[in-house]
């Protein structure tokens, strides 16, 4: 299901045509703060996530979404869990489109759009304590800082748990 945020902004689901823009773009300093030990080495690799993350949303599980800014790959964002009531969301900008503007506008507008559109309790936007970026894209959200918690196994998170409900 595609999703316009504004006149500029469309999420479309992931599919094989932007394997390269993903592999491109999701390198070292995009994983800093997220539960991914290591970017892909191989566009294998970025193929292999689409083909499930596809497999996902055709399940009704996850959706993943690329971020397209004027009609130009800027990231992606997905929606996970969705079955257990409690999805989570989470997003990257690639480097040279951050500070922009997009990531807000997404995320200001999909947390609001899940709790109207699924059967949920909450959705949840966890983020690293240390990635103020992240945490600013919620500003002005009725957001609840829920929990705390550490994730990862070479790379621990420090994780604050915010959740919107509807």
């Amino acid at each position: 299901m595609e999703v316009r945020i504004d006149n500029r902004i469309l999420l479309t689901p992931v599919m094989p045509s932007f394997a390269g823009d993903i592999f491109q773009s999701f390198d070292e300093e995009i994983i800093r703060f997220l539960a991914v030990e290591d970017p892909p080495k191989k566009i294998a690799d970025t193929e292999k996530f689409i083909r499930t993350s596809m497999e996902q949303a055709e399940k009704g599980t996850d959706h993943v979404w690329v971020i397209l800014a004027d009609h130009e790959f800027v990231g992606c964002c997905g929606l996970h869990s969705i079955m257990g009531r409690q999805p989570h969301f989470g997003i990257w900008i690639k480097q040279s489109a951050q500070g922009m503007g997009t990531g807000k506008k997404v995320v200001q507008f999909m947390l609001p759009w899940i709790v109207r559109k699924f059967d949920v309790d909450f959705v949840k936007y966890p983020v690293d304590h240390r990635n103020e970026r992240s945490i600013k894209l919620i500003k002005g959200l009725p957001m609840i800082k829920s929990d705390h918690y550490r994730m990862g196994e070479k790379k621990i998170l420090s994780v604050f748990e915010y959740r919107l409900y509807p």
